[in-house]
């Protein structure tokens, strides 16, 4: 599902802008010698768009949460498809909203692995630009599905691309959902639901309904919205939602065991203290 389009000269909508700024993070992670990952694509995706988006963020938010934030998130998702393949012997993956993702090609994938990249025709053809003139290759069978996650008919492209819903499959839907309207974050979750079988996995991260009225949060939410991004969905209950769509839901916050990886510069407050702004790391299983 993607947002309005804009009039970039690439023609990429304000979510692969927000993907930009993404990339600029991971760009900056794999500077350092003690990295979580390494990308050596991130500089040329992000490209100065994603460098000044980031800036800015940093900027409205007042730290660097938002250039931590994505690296903590692509490290806590870069583990939990590895270990959906390595481990669960899983070997179709699928990036929804794929943007300026590189683990295609910068993740050790298992031999057979079979990764589907979705997104606007656009988008995916403005990265296969990019990653053309870098000469880089991928280290599974990468395909890519252009079409519009609001269409209805995005399964059959998916489809035709050789997915097979039958078996076994790992989802990751990353840094999409906060940006749409609550029908739209229903609608998806439940096609996720009717395209994977039972014990299949799903990767997603949200944001909670606190979000919107922290006052300390509205200088990065307004700085979003001039940009053509504005934030939409939260929930507090992220293992209510999933088990609307038949998955249950392991919830993991920024700064969690498992969720820090020495990055993440706020104390951990536990769910029990109300009205926070927070951030939620979900790995879910299809049970029916």
């Amino acid at each position: 599902m993607s947002k309005n389009r804009d009039s970039s000269p690439n023609g990429a909508n304000s979510i692969a802008a927000t993907s930009r700024w993404m990339a600029a993070a991971r760009a900056r992670e794999s500077e350092r010698t003690d990295r979580l990952f390494c990308d050596p694509l991130a500089a040329v995706l992000a490209g100065p768009e994603g460098f000044g988006w980031l800036r800015d963020m940093e900027a409205a938010a007042g730290s660097d949460v938002p250039g931590r934030y994505p690296v903590i998130r692509t490290r806590f998702f870069d583990d939990f498809l590895l270990d959906a393949c390595q481990r669960l012997g899983v070997r179709q993956v699928v990036l929804a909203a794929a943007g300026l993702d590189a683990r295609a090609f910068r993740l050790q994938w298992p031999a057979r692995t079979r990764l589907f990249e979705i997104d606007l025709p656009a988008v995916l053809n403005a990265k296969e630009d990019t990653i053309g003139k870098a000469g880089a290759r991928p280290n599974c069978k990468r395909l890519t599905v252009a079409v519009d996650l609001q269409e209805a008919t995005w399964p059959e492209a998916l489809l035709a691309c050789g997915y097979r819903p039958q078996r076994p499959s790992v989802w990751l839907i990353e840094g999409l959902l906060y940006y749409l309207a609550r029908p739209a974050v229903h609608a998806l979750l439940e096609q996720v639901r009717s395209l994977t079988a039972v014990d299949s996995l799903l990767g997603l991260d949200l944001m909670n309904r606190g979000l919107f009225f922290s006052p300390p949060a509205w200088p990065m939410q307004a700085a979003l919205a001039r940009r053509g991004a504005p934030g939409r969905f939260g929930t507090n209950t992220p293992e209510t939602l999933l088990a609307a769509h038949g998955f249950d839901a392991d919830v993991t916050q920024p700064g969690e065991d498992g969720a820090n990886f020495g990055r993440w510069p706020r104390p951990f407050v536990p769910r029990a203290m109300p009205g926070l702004p927070r951030s939620f790391l979900v790995r879910a299983a299809r049970h029916s």
